[in-house]
């Protein structure tokens, strides 16, 4: 009898009831009802095709059905690297919508969700990003696929290669959320947009773009910027033709380029790609992200000036933000290139290495000098372990100093608030940290806020009850700024009120045990970077080879900071 009972219990949760079908654009499809029955799950729903037409540009329209289509697919991934070889399919662009079953008469708030992973892996299914949370807090969540790597970012400057193909999914996706959101219950005109890592630096990308204007209504960006080193590809016919070299070809030709990748399979170019990395993700020089496109007749683009020239111009989407970081970012990738020790002395701290394609020195001695200025600042003690010198490098150079310049610049072009936080939580569902084998640190990796938004359908975290409390105050936190354009309305009578900043130096919420008040950034850090940078940033960016240097000589209203 038990064991009968216990089968009927399994039975039950797999064969949930179906949600009410909905009429989209393409056609009537039909989801399923949640395991604690508070919303509705309609999953991997098509937004865009791909096929060899299309292959390595704009999505073309979605399919069309007859009949009822059952969105019920967890699983969906575009194609990338897997722990034996690869996995994930072309035609991959599928959203999941979740959908509270109570419903007031109005529409709610929509929350739309861009994954991060390098632009190289992850998914927007609910293996990893379920939402849960957000659905039972009353807002309609969508999550998004977009094609990654090579598929989505090979840039060539030509008709059949532009450049961004993946950023043009999520437009893709942007613009089915505002023709099709309604049957969900969702109101399109109230869209809050957010992202985590690249997924930041998507959203990013959507601020800049005209061609998402109007698309969204609010953004958060959550440990990436469209600044930062790793966020664009500097030179994107030289990124082509270091893959082609790897599969036995010698190339800068873009039609010979496009020739040899186009008759390849997305599984071999990604395992070309392989054999090509020194660095994982932030610290790679050759992996295949945004660039700034070519003009090229017919062709939408999505990206066609250097993010800050355009930001500075006032040019963008001027929406109400959320924008921070964790504490110490950079655990998870020194974890990756270095492990979980760095002897001082050894040849592997190289501050040159910290150096990015996005620096130029007009000599070498220059580039020595400024070695020697980062040397001085991240290694300056005698200390046997160097290990977090290098997190604290990594973590500055990646993420902090990149979000606190586009901050402030949106700061100085947009009258709309902007709400600062810093994640310092170190609690039991901080997953990136403890697979990097830093769970006894104290603070947060990079990513590690994920998981109090988020409730993986993949994986069990039989811990996260210990952490309600945590999860509540997040998810409310991002709900009321989609539902309000306020995290601490007065209506929520919470125990701090989270204020918008608009300081030179602004302060930011501490997500920790306690929520209190700080200065965003650290000064000393700020003003290396914002020197260095004010004096060797690059001026060529893809195909755009003559950039204005007011961006290099202006240090973007942070003087104060370089001088003390």
């Amino acid at each position: 009898m038990k064991w009968a009972l216990l089968a009927s219990l399994i039975a039950a949760s797999l064969l949930r009831p179906p949600a009410p079908p909905v009429r989209t654009a393409g056609g009537v499809l039909r989801g399923r009802l949640s395991h604690n029955g508070r919303f509705y799950e309609y999953l991997g729903i098509p937004y865009g095709t791909v096929d060899e037409r299309n292959r390595f540009q704009a999505p073309l329209p979605p399919p069309t059905w007859q009949g009822v289509l059952d969105a019920v697919d967890e699983n969906t991934w575009c194609p990338q690297r897997a722990l034996l070889g690869t996995i994930g399919r072309p035609d991959c662009l599928k959203l999941n919508v979740y959908s509270p079953v109570h419903k007031t008469t109005d529409l709610l708030p929509v929350m739309v969700y861009i994954h991060g992973g390098c632009f190289f892996g992850g998914t927007g299914s609910p293996f990893l990003y379920g939402g849960d949370y957000f659905a039972e807090n009353g807002v309609v969540f969508v999550g998004i696929n977009y094609r990654l790597g090579v598929e989505g970012f090979l840039c060539l400057g030509t008709k059949e290669a532009p450049g961004n193909a993946g950023l043009k999914d999520q437009i893709a996706a942007l613009r089915w959320i505002r023709d099709n959101i309604r049957a969900f219950g969702g109101n399109p005109d109230d869209v809050t947009l957010f992202g985590e890592s690249a997924g930041a630096v998507s959203t990013s990308f959507m601020i800049l773009s005209p061609a998402a204007k109007g698309l969204f209504h609010k953004a958060i960006l959550q440990s990436g910027s469209s600044l930062a080193p790793w966020a664009l590809q500097h030179d994107p016919i030289q990124t082509a033709s270091n893959l082609v070299k790897n599969l036995g070809y010698d190339t800068k030709d873009p039609s010979e380029i496009y020739n040899i990748l186009s008759n390849r399979t997305a599984e071999e170019l990604i395992l070309a790609l392989k054999e090509n990395e020194k660095r994982y993700c932030v610290a790679d020089t050759s992996i295949f992200v945004p660039c700034i496109e070519n003009d090229i007749k017919g062709v939408e683009p999505v990206v066609t000036e250097y993010p800050a020239d355009i930001i500075k111009s006032g040019n963008y989407t001027k929406v109400p933000m959320i924008i921070g970081y964790t504490d110490s970012e950079g655990l998870y990738f020194v974890s990756a290139d270095y492990g979980n020790s760095l002897k001082n002395g050894t040849s592997v701290i190289d501050p040159a290495s910290a150096m990015q394609r996005d620096l130029d020195f007009p000599n070498q001695i220059e580039r020595n000098w400024t070695a020697e200025r980062i040397k001085r600042h991240y290694f300056s003690s005698n200390e046997d372990e160097m290990i977090m010198n290098m997190i604290n490098l990594y973590s500055d150079l990646h993420f902090k100093f990149p979000l606190i310049l586009e901050s402030e610049l949106y700061a100085r072009t947009s009258h709309q608030p902007i709400y600062y936080y810093l994640f310092r939580y170190n609690g039991l569902i901080n997953m990136p940290k403890f697979i990097s084998g830093f769970g006894l640190n104290y603070g947060a990796s990079h990513a590690d806020d994920l998981f109090y938004l988020f409730k993986p359908h993949g994986f069990p975290l039989p811990q996260s009850f210990l952490e309600e409390d945590m999860i509540g105050r997040m998810v409310t936190l991002w709900t009321n700024f989609a539902k309000y354009g306020d995290p601490t309305p007065a209506r929520a009578r919470m125990a701090l009120r989270w204020r918008p900043s608009r300081e030179r130096s602004p302060r930011a919420l501490v997500l920790d045990r306690r929520l209190r008040t700080a200065p965003l950034w650290e000064p000393p850090a700020v003003a290396l970077w914002n020197d260095t940078y004010a004096r060797y940033r690059r001026r060529d960016y893809g195909f755009k080879t003559k950039r204005s240097r007011s961006f290099l000589t202006d240090r973007l209203g942070l003087e104060e900071l370089s001088a003390r």
